[in-house]
């Protein structure tokens, strides 16, 4: 069947073996773990063949929690990147890479790694790259969030990634640290390094917009229940994964959310929304 242009974020489950402090689900991992329902690689494979048959090959990019925490994730990576790719992993690095370059295809499935200063020192995170590189392993991006903490560091971080041949991708910390509003209070200097121009703000404003999220793209989540996007999350649902009828909404819908700092959306420039929004299953 041939490719499709549908994407579907996967946040596979609500676990990690990490605890980082700025990472959105401190403090509420009990809370949402309780709500995990994991699937065997079989189950897995089921789903994700109806979605075949249905869309042809689509694009995956799949996080949690921590993906390779998951049961037995280097097979279903295996078995899943037989039918869709390209896929792309959002990893913290500390679990069956060896295991992962072995067994998986680099042309179908990359992984996005992310430097956690909190859980190993640079020295031991650049070896880790090392492996991947001498081991063929397609890395997308490597990620650092700039924790304010972190600021004091982050030069020197940049130094050492660029005197590898590395780029490392440092994203902007959002939320309250010590009483202070981030990414309002960065340096400007710490804006420059973060690419936040003056209008970086006003750019992540979409409400009211057409956008294709739920239509071609969506957040599967670890419930087996598809939220438009992210940053909606299970304010709106679109249906349910594991039902046999699952399927994407017929058409783009406007975005109702202030705020889209992770561009999981498609905007769809110069149209205006429908006037009737469709049916948001709520």
């Amino acid at each position: 069947m041939a490719s499709s242009q549908v994407r579907f974020t996967w946040n596979i489950h609500w676990s990690c073996n990490y605890r980082c402090s700025y990472c959105f689900f401190d403090g509420h991992w009990a809370e949402y773990g309780r709500r995990n329902v994991y699937q065997s690689v079989e189950q897995w494979m089921g789903h994700w063949r109806r979605i075949y048959e249905k869309y042809g090959r689509c694009y995956l990019t799949i996080n949690g929690g921590e993906p390779f925490a998951y049961p037995n994730f280097v097979e279903l990576m295996v078995q899943v990147s037989a039918l869709h790719w390209p896929i792309n992993v959002t990893t913290n690095t500390s679990l069956h890479l060896k295991d992962f370059v072995a067994r998986v295809d680099p042309a179908k499935v990359s992984i996005s790694i992310s430097f956690h200063p909190q859980y190993h020192t640079i020295d031991e995170f650049l070896k880790t790259v090392r492996f991947l590189r001498d081991n063929r392993a397609n890395i997308g991006c490597i990620n650092f969030v700039a924790w304010p903490p972190f600021l004091k560091d982050l030069a020197e971080y940049i130094r050492r990634f660029q005197a590898e041949g590395e780029s490392l991708k440092v994203i902007p910390f959002i939320g309250a640290h010590e009483g202070v509003n981030y990414p309002d209070n960065y340096s400007e200097e710490q804006k420059k390094i973060l690419g936040l121009t003056d209008n970086w703000l006003e750019s992540k404003r979409h409400k009211g917009m057409l956008c294709r999220a739920g239509h071609q793209s969506a957040l599967l989540l670890p419930t087996g229940k598809v939220a438009r996007c992210g940053q909606i999350g299970d304010r709106y649902l679109i249906g349910d994964f594991f039902q046999n009828g699952f399927s994407l909404m017929k058409e783009p819908m406007p975005c109702d959310e202030q705020f889209c700092p992770c561009d999981e959306w498609k905007v769809i420039p110069d149209e205006k929304p429908p006037e009737k929004a469709g049916a948001w299953l709520p």
